[in-house]
């Protein structure tokens, strides 16, 4: 039977049946984790640790066999997580359902399924980003930028770059010509947003990747003459 117990220290201690091998990889998904605007994301490549799997293949065949449960929570975005090198992550609310899901199917390893969720919650919980403080401020960053994309798409029915209309098959997309990580006033800045076709921009960053090139207005100045889309939303 295992037990939760504390030590000496006043720490918490869960005896399990978990391999040394398998902890080590929780040590690594704590330097993968993506923590970013009050909310955390697990690469989808990460997952073998938490899933008590050696591949990452059959992690992602037991995430896709329980779309059911997950779909609501992955995230697939390669541009939103381009400086991570990560195409597609997921929530760990998410997890949390799937792994006690997992736990109620398989009883001969529901203990290691549940350790392997209070690993989980206890690396979540060690970062003071996602305090609930954090998470206000980034409904309200949130908010005002999706207040700002919605107007400026309202606003523009041509894109910025080739100067062709919007059709009803486009998707309108707003990007920041300056990378707004660093400095996250860029993210709401008008002056640092074009409003360009979806396909122009998914094209854009398949590029800014090829090339080795940050997200700058001189890389996209570069791009757009390159392409001979217009230069007049970005002179400096």
């Amino acid at each position: 039977m295992k037990k939760i117990k504390l030590d000496k220290k006043g720490e918490i201690v869960l005896q399990t049946t978990l391999t040394q091998g398998q902890v080590s990889k929780f040590n690594k998904l704590i330097q993968r984790l993506i923590v970013e605007d009050g909310a955390a994301y697990i690469p989808i490549n990460e997952l073998h640790g938490v899933l008590l799997t050696n591949s990452r293949d059959r992690a992602k065949t037991i995430v896709n066999n329980h779309q059911d449960i997950v779909k609501n929570f992955l995230v697939r975005d390669r541009i939103r997580f381009q400086k991570y090198n990560v195409s597609a992550a997921i929530k760990p609310v998410g997890l949390y359902l799937l792994l006690e899901t997992l736990a109620q199917t398989n009883p001969k390893r529901a203990n290691d399924y549940r350790a392997s969720l209070a690993l989980l919650s206890y690396i979540i919980a060690s970062y003071p980003q996602l305090s609930f403080s954090s998470q206000q401020k980034a409904k309200y960053k949130n908010a005002e930028k999706s207040s700002v994309v919605g107007r400026l798409k309202r606003n523009h029915q041509k894109c910025q770059l080739s100067g062709q209309y919007f059709t009803d098959e486009d998707e309108k997309h707003v990007h920041h010509i300056e990378g707004a990580s660093e400095d996250p006033a860029l993210a709401t800045d008008e002056n640092n947003l074009i409003v360009i076709k979806g396909i122009i921009h998914e094209h854009y960053h398949t590029w800014l990747i090829r090339s080795q090139k940050s997200i700058t207005r001189n890389t996209l100045r570069m791009y757009a003459k390159q392409n001979g889309y217009s230069l007049k939303t970005l002179e400096a």
